[in-house]
């Protein structure tokens, strides 16, 4: 008996420690949606010394192993806060919106400072060809290739390592430089037209009225009318090489460390009971926004985290009208479809906003457009989810309407 109670004595301290993890320092989000560190506890782990849980692995590049607790203090740093922030998003798909495919969802395989692109037969493509950086991915699962002995995989979400790339390699469409473009060239128009009717109307008037009745008419008026459009003329032909010299010189993004693109991640997943992880369009990728700015609280994505993120980031609260570039792929990351969306919800109330979007996924396709798969999707929901369905269908459609569509 006496030696039972030494050695409960000694076994006593290990027995209180065990279970317990360890702090770990993320990136979260103050109230004033500043970008800030905070040390926390992670939930779910099944390892004592990794980054494996029950919902979820996190790996770096193609390992299988977890990344450890004491790999260095950057990968730690990054393996933490993808963890945490994942293990946030599926809390609110599960028990916020009592999402049973989430729910069921298998463990899910994270990847980090993964710079493979995706093959849809052999999972990772070659190391050599085209590696990706400053950006993420969820990829569908695959049933492998056993001829090349590749084992069938799950879905995973990759977030690439960031790079400093200088703007003159940027190949990627800047909406809100195009937009402001269309815009100047309207406005271009206009100054010359206007310049052509004050030129024709000058000189019907010497015309009329000859060299002294034409009092309006001098050179140097002339001069001024010519000069406003050609000063125009400048400004829109030499806009992108000025806009390129006055401009950030280099850009990266490290999406491991940005909240909102780690929740807008989980959301493809999340989603992929109708959304099908095929391809990036304006709805797919805008519902995932939604998502990720109910989960993050905020309008606002991936903005005031300079340190880890230089590109524009993304805001519901700006006001878009709807052009036919939102429906090309090319435009699918723009933040028109998640203002439209987040607009929705406050026309339908905080609560029911939410849920309606989430009953919106079972009418919409990846492959569907903005103006007819979007729009009839609204409409459908709303004539059977709606409380009051032909006030809040007119409420949605004079808001369509205002954007253009």
């Amino acid at each position: 008996m006496k030696k039972l109670f030494f050695t409960l004595i000694i076994f006593l301290p290990s027995l209180a420690t065990f279970g317990k993890t360890p702090l770990f320092k993320v990136i979260a989000r103050s109230d004033s949606h500043r970008a800030v560190e905070e040390n926390v506890q992670l939930k779910d782990l099944i390892s004592s010394n990794s980054f494996d849980g029950k919902y979820f692995k996190v790996v770096r590049g193609k390992d299988e192993d977890a990344v450890r607790f004491d790999a260095s203090e950057d990968l730690v740093f990054k393996a933490a806060n993808v963890y945490y922030h994942l293990t946030k998003a599926r809390d609110y798909f599960t028990n916020q919106l009592k999402s049973e495919y989430v729910t069921n969802l298998p463990k899910m395989i994270i990847r980090i400072e993964h710079k493979n692109q995706f093959s849809e037969l052999g999972h990772f493509a070659h190391d050599n060809l085209d590696p990706q950086f400053n950006n993420a991915l969820t990829i569908p699962a695959g049933k492998g290739l056993a001829s090349r002995n590749i084992k069938p995989w799950g879905i995973e979400i990759w977030f690439r390592p960031q790079k400093k790339i200088h703007i003159s390699e940027l190949n990627a469409n800047n909406l809100q430089s195009q937009e402001f473009k269309v815009l100047m060239r309207g406005f271009r128009n206009q100054i010359h037209m206007q310049s052509l009717q004050r030129f024709l109307a000058q000189s019907v008037n010497i015309l009329v009225n000859g060299s002294q009745g034409g009092r309006g008419f001098s050179l140097d008026q002339v001069m001024r009318t010519a000069g406003s459009s050609l000063i125009m003329e400048f400004g829109y032909q030499f806009y992108d090489p000025i806009a390129k010299a006055t401009s950030r010189k280099n850009y990266w993004l490290d999406t491991a460390m940005v909240p909102e693109i780690i929740y807008h991640e989980f959301a493809h997943a999340a989603l992929s009971d109708h959304l099908v992880l095929s391809r990036s369009t304006a709805i797919i990728e805008g519902m995932a926004d939604f998502f990720a700015g109910q989960i993050a609280g905020s309008p606002k994505l991936a903005k005031r985290i300079k340190k880890y993120n230089t590109f524009n980031g993304k805001n519901a609260k700006r006001k878009q009208d709807y052009i036919l570039q939102f429906e090309m792929s090319e435009y699918a990351n723009t933040d028109f479809v998640f203002g439209l969306l987040w607009e929705m919800k406050s026309i339908l109330g905080e609560k029911k906003g939410e849920s309606f979007m989430f009953e919106l996924r079972k009418r919409l396709t990846t492959e569907g457009t903005i103006r007819k798969d979007l729009v009839d999707g609204l409409i459908t929901t709303c004539e059977e989810s709606c409380e009051t369905p032909f006030q809040d269908k007119l409420s949605i459609l004079k808001a369509l309407n205002y954007r253009g569509l």
